[in-house]
């Protein structure tokens, strides 16, 4: 039997994934101490002057003055940095490599969280949640790129996985430490520590090789064999690895691969501007682009953004701990939930997590709308853990079995185009319309829920058990 887990297997995919865990806890930072940090809310910390500490001798105030609108724009504005770093990510980690590529990203997180921690203006903290989008972007493309790339087929799904599971315990760390730090004094070390898990992430490279395929497209054979001998410790899987990673093919296409936001070995030959309008890929684009948006739309970053705000309306002295508990939630359901996808299917996970959280949703609108603070905390777990199980692990996983071989890349950068938009959206106007509407806004979550059941019902196809485009939309070939 291949012999597939091994210590340095392990070590790799852990260190790859503390580039998801940042990009949790980047996306969830602001969400604990949003209220203090924008002078909305004031959170003394007994006994502790602000003019006494040392944030206070370097001349930083203790909070930034900012309304609804300044909130979404320094909230959002790490969405457009992660659009333009996973535009460029696939360049770059062709260029330089994987493991390179994770150290750069360590130390553009490092720069955007110190960035952030010493902002005294509005203007400094949107660049610094800019720089840090970017890193976040570049990671959400580099991570699971070289997780396939070092995995053995029989456990590239569990590991692949792992990326998201790390993304929710970084929105769960963002949590914990808010418990403590949410305060008028301490919002700030939330920041910094950004800055901690990027130089963090730059050191622990040193404890990885580079991708074994990556290395043999480079021609640096004999360290692309050192590599799979680490990583499978078994000597007779090195000569089948590596003649794979090196045949002239798979390199064309791993060449291609990296030109796209996309990293799945499929050669790209179809330009961006033909998939949009090239009618032979409609059905791609309107599965793509409905999802993908769809999954931002139908609100679950007014949560990951937002929570602790909307929670604190009702029960202000619990908000960050049952946040907390929600993101505690969050994380151990999408790893439970991991295997559901290949046993279940893609529409019914689908259909079972997007009408939950349409029930789920309304439900809050009315808990928020009437104060029955249960009802909507109770609703919020649901919601959350309804994500979990569907809508969030499918709609990328969806791209590559609804489009056809030539345009998989390109329709992966699509998709992470319009994910990334849609995420911008909520994040810049859910503080806006939620100050004008209140709990109604998730009535109108609710809706959007419903007609994304709808869809999923009556235009996409099931996947599971396909082998290609043909056989998914059932197009008979002469």
């Amino acid at each position: 039997m291949e012999r597939q887990w091994t210590r340095q297997l392990i070590v790799t995919v852990a260190v790859s994934c503390i580039a998801s865990l940042q990009y949790g806890y980047h996306m969830s930072e602001l969400n604990g101490p949003s209220a203090v940090l924008s002078c909305q809310a004031n959170v003394p910390l007994p006994g502790v002057p602000y003019d006494s500490t040392w944030l206070s001798r370097l001349g930083l105030k203790p909070c930034l003055t900012m309304d609804e609108q300044g909130v979404g724009l320094v909230t959002s504005v790490f969405s457009i940095g992660g659009l333009v770093g996973s535009l460029y990510a696939g360049w770059l980690s062709g260029v330089v490599g994987r493991k390179f590529s994770m150290a750069i990203n360590g130390v553009v997180f490092v720069i955007g969280s110190v960035i952030e921690g010493v902002s005294n203006h509005i203007a400094v903290l949107v660049l610094g949640r800019l720089i840090s989008g970017l890193a976040a972007g570049c990671s959400i493309v580099v991570t699971p790129l070289m997780i396939s790339e070092v995995s053995p087929a029989g456990l590239r799904g569990l590991l692949g996985s792992m990326n998201q599971v790390c993304i929710n315990l970084g929105i769960l760390l963002t949590q914990v430490l808010a418990v403590r730090w949410a305060n008028s004094i301490q919002w700030r070390y939330l920041l910094f520590t950004g800055a901690l898990l990027g130089l963090v992430n730059s050191i622990a490279v040193v404890l990885i090789d580079e991708s074994p395929k990556w290395l043999a497209l480079k021609g640096r054979d004999a360290e692309a064999k050192a590599a799979i001998l680490r990583l499978r410790g078994d000597p007779n899987s090195v000569a089948d690895e590596f003649r794979r990673y090196s045949n002239v093919e798979d390199q064309q296409q791993l060449i291609a691969s990296e030109s796209a936001t996309g990293s799945n070995g499929k050669a790209p030959n179809v330009s961006l501007k033909q998939y949009v309008s090239d009618p032979n890929y409609e059905n791609s684009r309107l599965v793509v682009i409905t999802v993908l948006a769809g999954q931002q739309f139908c609100g679950i970053n007014s949560i990951i953004f937002y929570g602790v705000n909307t929670i604190r309306k009702l029960l202000p002295q619990y908000a960050v701990i049952i946040n907390c508990l929600i993101s505690l939630g969050n994380a151990v359901i999408t790893f439970i939930a991991a295997p559901f996808v290949d046993e279940y299917g893609r529409k019914p996970c689908l259909i079972t997590s997007v009408s939950t959280m349409a029930a789920a949703s309304a439900l809050m609108a009315i808990g928020i709308v009437f104060s029955i603070s249960v009802l909507s905390v109770l609703a919020t777990f649901v919601y959350v853990a309804a994500f979990a199980i569907g809508l969030g692990p499918i709609p990328f996983l969806l791209i590559s079995e609804v489009t056809q071989e030539e345009a998989i890349s390109t329709a992966q950068s699509y998709g992470t185009v319009v994910n990334w938009i849609a995420t911008f959206l909520i994040g810049f106007l859910f503080p806006i319309v939620d100050g004008w509407i209140g709990g109604y806004v998730y009535f109108a979550f609710a809706i959007i829920c419903l007609l994304f059941v709808s869809f999923v019902m009556n235009k996409l196809p099931e996947t599971k058990g396909h082998k290609n485009y043909d056989s998914v939309w059932n197009i008979r070939v002469d």
